[in-house]
Protein backbone atom coordinates (compact mmCIF):
# COMPACT_ATOMS: atom_id res chain seq x y z
CA UNK A 1 0.00 0.00 0.00
CA UNK A 2 1.66 3.28 -1.16
CA UNK A 3 0.97 6.48 1.31
CA UNK A 4 0.84 9.90 -0.21
CA UNK A 5 1.99 12.72 1.67
CA UNK A 6 3.63 16.41 1.93
CA UNK A 7 6.88 16.88 3.23
CA UNK A 8 5.14 20.13 5.70
CA UNK A 9 8.68 20.37 7.99
CA UNK A 10 11.48 20.11 5.50
CA UNK A 11 11.29 21.20 1.39
CA UNK A 12 7.43 20.95 0.86
CA UNK A 13 7.31 18.55 -1.88
CA UNK A 14 4.68 15.75 -2.24
CA UNK A 15 5.78 12.41 -2.55
CA UNK A 16 4.79 8.50 -2.35
CA UNK A 17 6.10 5.92 0.27
CA UNK A 18 5.33 2.03 0.72
CA UNK A 19 7.24 0.84 3.16
CA UNK A 20 8.02 2.57 6.79
CA UNK A 21 12.21 2.06 8.15
CA UNK A 22 12.49 0.32 11.58
CA UNK A 23 15.24 1.46 13.73
CA UNK A 24 16.09 -0.59 17.38
CA UNK A 25 16.70 2.27 20.32
CA UNK A 26 17.67 1.29 23.57
CA UNK A 27 15.67 -0.77 25.97
CA UNK A 28 13.98 -2.93 23.10
CA UNK A 29 12.22 0.22 22.01
CA UNK A 30 11.53 0.56 18.18
CA UNK A 31 11.52 3.57 16.50
CA UNK A 32 8.93 3.46 13.27
CA UNK A 33 9.27 6.37 10.57
CA UNK A 34 9.34 7.29 6.91
CA UNK A 35 12.12 10.14 5.57
CA UNK A 36 11.54 12.51 3.19
CA UNK A 37 13.08 11.30 -0.68
CA UNK A 38 13.68 14.42 -1.80
CA UNK A 39 15.37 16.36 1.36
CA UNK A 40 15.81 13.26 4.06
CA UNK A 41 13.83 14.98 6.74
CA UNK A 42 12.56 12.12 8.95
CA UNK A 43 9.03 11.65 10.45
CA UNK A 44 8.72 9.62 13.46
CA UNK A 45 5.23 7.90 13.31
CA UNK A 46 5.49 6.05 16.70
CA UNK A 47 7.72 4.00 18.79
CA UNK A 48 7.04 0.98 19.77
CA UNK A 49 8.21 -1.52 22.92
CA UNK A 50 7.58 -5.49 23.71
CA UNK A 51 4.22 -4.63 25.25
CA UNK A 52 2.74 -2.50 22.85
CA UNK A 53 4.14 -5.43 20.09
CA UNK A 54 2.03 -7.94 22.42
CA UNK A 55 -1.21 -5.97 21.90
CA UNK A 56 -0.42 -4.56 18.29
CA UNK A 57 -0.42 -8.76 17.96
CA UNK A 58 -3.74 -9.38 20.14
CA UNK A 59 -5.56 -6.34 17.54
CA UNK A 60 -3.83 -9.36 14.60
CA UNK A 61 -5.62 -12.18 15.92
CA UNK A 62 -8.93 -9.98 16.44
CA UNK A 63 -9.19 -8.93 13.12
CA UNK A 64 -8.53 -12.39 12.13
CA UNK A 65 -11.26 -14.05 14.02
CA UNK A 66 -13.33 -11.17 12.18
CA UNK A 67 -12.95 -13.14 9.14
CA UNK A 68 -14.84 -16.20 10.26
CA UNK A 69 -19.00 -15.70 9.47
CA UNK A 70 -19.58 -17.43 12.61
CA UNK A 71 -17.89 -15.37 14.74
CA UNK A 72 -19.63 -12.29 17.01
CA UNK A 73 -18.61 -9.59 15.27
CA UNK A 74 -19.95 -7.00 17.67
CA UNK A 75 -18.11 -8.50 20.84
CA UNK A 76 -14.74 -8.34 18.57
CA UNK A 77 -15.83 -4.73 17.56
CA UNK A 78 -15.69 -3.77 20.68
CA UNK A 79 -12.37 -5.77 22.13
CA UNK A 80 -10.48 -4.18 19.30
CA UNK A 81 -11.38 -1.06 19.90
CA UNK A 82 -10.73 -1.29 23.46
CA UNK A 83 -7.29 -2.91 23.00
CA UNK A 84 -6.50 -0.13 19.90
CA UNK A 85 -6.98 1.87 23.28
CA UNK A 86 -4.85 1.24 25.41
CA UNK A 87 -2.19 0.79 22.39
CA UNK A 88 -3.17 4.49 21.60
CA UNK A 89 -2.02 5.77 25.61
CA UNK A 90 0.69 3.53 26.04
CA UNK A 91 2.36 4.39 22.61
CA UNK A 92 1.76 8.46 23.55
CA UNK A 93 3.73 7.63 27.04
CA UNK A 94 6.00 5.92 25.17
CA UNK A 95 6.58 8.90 22.34
CA UNK A 96 6.85 11.41 25.57
CA UNK A 97 9.64 9.45 27.38
CA UNK A 98 11.36 8.48 24.53
CA UNK A 99 11.43 12.28 22.69
CA UNK A 100 12.20 13.50 26.37
CA UNK A 101 15.71 11.90 26.32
Amino acid sequence: MSISTHCNAGCNQSFTFSDYSFQQLHEKIEKVYFTCPHCGHEYIAFYTDDEIRKLQERVRKVQRRLLSPHYDHDAAAKQEAKIKKKIKEKMDALRQRVEQT
